[in-house]
């Protein structure tokens, strides 16, 4: 089969909507309306560093469903699989987001429940859109959305062994939507099957019960899943990684302002799966921090830089007035 798809990944993509600015949601009398979801943030990344990237998902038949699809597709990221629910039931999720600063914090609020992408069940995940791809990307966000969605994420993983098509998993744990228990026991059965696991340091410890430094828990889970790669990221120190050809750290970069923080790791996803198809873990490492830093200069949920301007802030030659 033709691997005419360099990341294929699938998840539920939301509007989301904030007050403009700084403003409480509780006396917003507007609000700014964008598109976000893990998995198409991170497929419109790869997109913007030049790589062939699909997404698919179950969005309702209207037009906040075509809304969805459209932002997605507008930056390149092959939809064309997406599928279409014309039930008179049918919602697509939204997330409201409250912004704040410290000494406040952001909060995100959803209703997602009973969306359509929600209701995805095992039988419409489909092998073609897998096993056109070099590489499958999935969260532990889909999963966490209802049993069938679990079930949905069961069966891509099937596809994508049957497929021969790596898989790469990040357990991005959203504490809205299960308990750290019930995440386990729903993952830790797909994580033998992973290829290459992204993994919080801090979801490593609430979640699955590791403790220690990044490599330590690098290392854990290896011998834990039998995990050829591992990649774990440690917020304000950076990010390691582990796999058959080595170790590697990349420190963060200095954050001197924050836009928006929404979308970071999806980012830092897309510069990883780009080394890591390369087989250059170490460079995916280099491109996943710096993306990661410029995401947090643009609001959305997307990071819209150019390869260019990823390039340059690979580089560290980034000037605060180009001219």
């Amino acid at each position: 089969m033709t691997r005419s798809i360099d990341v294929v990944t699938f998840g539920e993509t939301m509007l989301r909507l904030s007050s403009p600015g700084f403003g409480r949601l509780e006396e917003a009398v507007s609000l700014d309306v964008r598109v976000g979801g893990s998995e198409s943030n991170t497929a419109v990344a790869l997109a913007r560093l030049g790589l062939k990237a699909a997404w698919w998902s179950k969005l309702p038949d209207n037009p906040l469903g075509r809304r969805i699809e459209n932002e997605i597709r507008r930056w390149g990221v092959d939809t064309s699989a997406t599928l279409w629910d014309a039930s008179p039931t049918s919602r697509a999720g939204l997330y409201f987001l409250d912004f704040g600063l410290p000494p406040r914090g952001t909060d995100v609020y959803y209703d997602r429940a009973a969306s359509s992408a929600s209701k995805i069940t095992a039988l419409e995940v489909e092998a073609s859109p897998i096993g056109s791809a070099r590489l499958l990307h999935l969260t532990g966000i889909t999963p966490a959305l209802s049993p069938y969605a679990l079930k949905a994420t069961t069966r891509a993983l099937e596809l994508a062994r049957s497929a021969r098509t790596p898989i790469s998993f990040d357990i991005n744990y959203r504490s809205k939507l299960w308990s750290p228990q019930t995440a386990r026991e729903a993952l830790e059965p797909m994580l033998g099957q992973v290829d290459l696991l992204l993994c919080p340091l801090s979801d490593a410890e609430s979640i699955f019960d590791i403790h220690g430094d990044g490599f330590t828990t690098a290392q854990e889970f290896q011998s834990r899943y039998d995990v050829p790669a591992v990649v774990i990221t440690m917020g304000g120190e950076g990010a390691v990684a582990i796999d058959s050809r080595g170790r590697y750290f990349v420190k963060p970069y200095e954050l001197r302002g924050v836009v928006d923080r929404v979308g970071a790791g999806d980012a830092f996803n897309a510069g990883l799966l780009m080394g890591y198809l390369d087989n250059n873990l170490e460079e995916g490492l280099r491109y996943g921090v710096a993306m990661a830093a410029l995401k947090h200069t643009i609001p959305g949920d997307l990071l819209l830089s150019p390869r260019a301007e990823i390039d340059v802030a690979v580089a560290g030659n980034a000037n605060s007035i180009n001219r």
